[in-house]
């Protein structure tokens, strides 16, 4: 992530608004009667532009600024009220990030409403419904702002009308994907129980007690977690491999010999060799594979041989149909005018055959690009990618000597319950929660991990809609995989 992240514009998303709550409710209420009075000498940047923006909004909140010395201990339901108090730092906040340009797609966005006919407060409040959607999940369970995300919608938002700018935010799910709406109070509590009787004299020394005390909350581990700390699940879930050594490390030297077993490696050689010896191989009229090929690759290597069926093209065929995708993005095989062939890289792997640097670079591919959602067509439910690695990690808890595959699914359900608070359907809370472990099963353990030959996977019958399938690691799992 960007150094811009742990920059103080950024860094005080993350727990300043929360610091004013109880102590520094007074130190706001001292910044409004200075605002009202104009007596606005001695006071920081930061102050002033509070005094401002609470100036602004005297009309909404003139008796809860008036009285906020006596509203320290006040909370507001987010169902039914504003909080003023938050939101006036907020909006400093945000107004602070336009006159820095950082990150600069806040200033882009900013413009992009005032171009479309808004006013500069309301171009201000829909960014505050974009920044709010990244806030609140890190007062839960994780220990950074997720910037390239926020950077990410903002791209995205800057180029819609303001009414579609707030369509897209009340249908997109927040950024974390994690259970936000149960827990934030009860962070909010805890924080304003730590500051009781405290009174800050500066919103640094606010930020730096929100900082430090959100710092060792993180650090805590989490039984929902199974031992790790919410600081330890942001880094699997969004530094997998580049900081998260002292959890688990990847063995980038791994055996010729288990590598040419796994099944996709195999599907993947067999492709790539067929494909060298009939090219240049013509795609059919929808840009697919020819019905021979893609035939040929079905009856070789079908995903479920107990139900065996003829396909009449590749779309017929989604292991196929994301294979030939999946080689694609590896850099392996290209489409150029309507024909198929082998990169040269392609031609080179052909030649030489899988190693350890190839297996690796199929891995980070299938992880990172392929879109495991594509071959199913359960709810989005995102977040089963997004946190592959701690899923790895319950496998390595629970699944040696082996577990079920209900067990497990209830593991990863059971930490990141708003996988099905999110409901897309029209099921019951039970049906959905079923849909959400039978949706972990198929694109994580049979679809990655089975699929990578990095479990086994025992059924008793074909389909068990209970999932008693009897889930187990292999050799390979734990020669890939070395935790701490």
């Amino acid at each position: 992530m960007s150094s811009k992240a742990n920059s103080p514009n950024l860094n005080i998303i993350d727990s300043a608004f929360e610091a004013f709550r109880q102590g520094n409710r007074q130190h706001l209420h001292n910044i409004w009667r200075r605002a009202q009075s104009g007596h606005l000498n001695g006071l920081s940047e930061e102050e002033g532009r509070l005094a401002e923006v609470m100036l602004a909004h005297s009309d909404e909140y003139f008796n809860q600024f008036e009285f906020a010395d006596v509203l320290a201990d006040r909370g507001f339901n987010p169902e039914s009220e504003v909080n003023p108090f938050m939101h006036v730092t907020l909006h400093a906040l945000l107004e602070k990030q336009i006159k820095d340009h950082e990150p600069i797609e806040a200033l882009q966005f900013y413009n992009a409403m005032l171009r479309n006919k808004c006013t500069a407060h309301e171009a201000i409040h829909l960014l505050m419904g974009i920044l709010l959607k990244f806030l609140f999940p890190i007062l839960t369970k994780q220990g950074r702002f997720d910037l390239d995300g926020y950077r990410k919608l903002l791209k995205m938002c800057k180029t819609r009308k303001p009414d579609k700018v707030v369509a897209l935010l009340e249908s997109e799910p927040d950024s974390s994907t994690e259970e936000v709406e149960d827990k934030r109070f009860q962070v909010f509590d805890e924080m304003r129980a730590a500051m009781k009787g405290q009174i800050f004299e500066s919103t640094e020394k606010a930020q730096a007690f929100a900082d430090s005390w959100l710092a060792m909350k993180n650090a805590e581990p989490k039984s929902e977690f199974l031992g790790l700390s919410p600081e330890q699940m942001n880094r699997l879930l969004y530094r997998a491999f580049e900081e998260t050594s002292e959890i688990v490390t990847i063995n980038r030297h791994l055996s010729t010999e288990k590598i040419l077993e796994v099944p996709i490696v195999k599907e993947a050689a067999y492709f790539l060799r067929r494909l060298g010896e009939l090219q240049p191989l013509k795609a059919t009229a929808k840009g697919n594979l020819p019905q021979a090929f893609s035939r040929e690759i079905h009856e070789r290597f079908p995903e479920h041989p107990e139900f065996p069926f003829t396909i009449s093209s590749e779309e017929d065929d989604l292991k196929l149909q994301a294979l030939r995708h999946i080689l694609g993005m590896c850099g392996w095989i290209k489409k150029r005018n309507q024909k198929f062939y082998l990169t040269r890289k392609g031609k080179i792997l052909n030649e030489e055959g899988f190693g350890s640097y190839e297996f690796h670079h199929l891995f980070q591919t299938y992880m990172r690009k392929f879109n495991w959602a594509s071959r199913d067509f359960y709810p989005e439910f995102q977040i089963i990618q997004k946190a592959f690695l701690f899923s790895c990690y319950i496998l390595h808890m629970k699944a040696n000597p082996g577990a079920s595959a209900n067990e497990l699914s209830t593991y990863f359900v059971q930490a990141f319950p708003a996988v099905i608070k999110t409901k897309e359907r029209d099921l019951s809370s039970e049906d959905y929660l079923e849909l959400a472990k039978h949706s972990f099963y198929v694109r994580f353990i049979e679809r990655f991990c089975q699929y990578f030959g990095l479990v086994t996977v025992e059924k008793k019958e074909k389909v068990s809609f209970r999932l008693d399938y009897f889930v187990r690691t292999t050799l390979l799992f734990d020669e890939l995989f070395q935790w701490g």
